[in-house]
Formats: C-alpha cells, sequence, structure tokens
C-alpha cells in the first residue's frame, strides 16, 4: 500500500471519529494539536507522531487502533502470543546463510 494512500485513510478515521464524537475541527484544536494541522492531517498531508495520535484518541474517545485502521490486506498477526523465548540472543552474531569455502 503506497504511504500517501495510508495517511489519507488515516485523515478520513480521524474525521470519522471526530464527527462520531460531534466536535469541530476547532473543538479537537482546542484540547490538543493546532486547527492547521489536524486539518492537514484529516486531509492526510501530514505525518503525525505516535504521540500525537494517542493524543487524538484520547480527545475522541476512541482506541488508537481504530484511527490507525487502514484496510491493509495482510492477515492480523497477534503479537500477544509470541512467546519472549523467541527474542535473540544478545551479542550473537547472525549465522550466514551460505557456506565458506
Amino acid at each position: 500500500m503506497d504511504f500517501g494512500v495510508c495517511l489519507r485513510r488515516l485523515g478520513k478515521n480521524l474525521r470519522r471519529a471526530r464527527w462520531r464524537k460531534g466536535l469541530t475541527q476547532q473543538d479537537v484544536a482546542a484540547k490538543g494539536v493546532t486547527l492547521r494541522y489536524l486539518a492537514e492531517m484529516e486531509r492526510g498531508e501530514r505525518n503525525p507522531t505516535l504521540r500525537t495520535l494517542h493524543d487524538l484518541a484520547d480527545i475522541l474517545e476512541v482506541r488508537l487502533v481504530d484511527l490507525l485502521e487502514v484496510g491493509e490486506r495482510r492477515a492480523a498477526v497477534d503479537l500477544s502470543k509470541v512467546p519472549d523465548s523467541m527474542a535473540p540472543k544478545r551479542g550473537r552474531k547472525p549465522r550466514a546463510t551460505t557456506r565458506r569455502r
């Protein structure tokens, strides 16, 4: 997926969450980011930080993942089921994939 498409979908999610809450851009801007920055995010022209998205999710009373859902076609991965034992060992170099002669 093109990153520009991802930003536009993020902006659409942000706008819909704001509408659901019955807030104007000015209302949200008064609690968090500037009006211009919010408008640019909703148009998909800005790449907001994770902190900004987290703050907006709190203001709009939605989950962060609801804002980030952009319709990716990949299957969901449940990262909570990956055991800690799968972590790479510290200080070891990865093994070569080819044999040296």
